[in-house]
């Protein structure tokens, strides 16, 4: 699991470790833990996000955008670092789930490991 995950623009913290404890899942809708199962070439790009435990930012972004489709950008620089996507309803590469709607793009942030 992650103690935070920062924006790799401006360094600044996205997402701190209270909030990696419940906020994570894999293409499977499963908690993100270390030995968690999921379909491994879709989430070797993304972190799934669980809509239960979003934070303001995050949360004001999709409403705004009306539940639909858009982009997450850092709330302190604006570079984009994720999206969402309520309607179009993907599969992961296992054919069998449909992906969560909301997403993390890996490259585009700074992943922080627990040791």
């Amino acid at each position: 699991m992650y103690r935070e995950i920062k924006c790799k623009n401006c360094r600044k913290v996205l997402f701190h470790e209270m909030q990696c404890k419940h906020l994570f899942i894999n293409a499977h809708h499963v908690p993100l833990t270390r030995s968690s199962d999921g379909c491994a070439t879709t989430e070797q790009n993304n972190l799934f996000l669980n809509e239960e435990y979003l934070p303001d930012w995050i949360t004001i972004r999709i409403e705004t955008e009306k539940w639909s489709k858009g982009r997450l950008n850092c709330p302190y620089c604006d570079s984009r670092v994720g999206g969402f996507d309520f309607v179009s309803g993907a599969k992961c590469t296992c054919s069998i789930y449909v992906l969560p709607s909301i997403h993390i793009i890996k490259s585009k942030v700074d992943l922080m490991k627990e040791y």
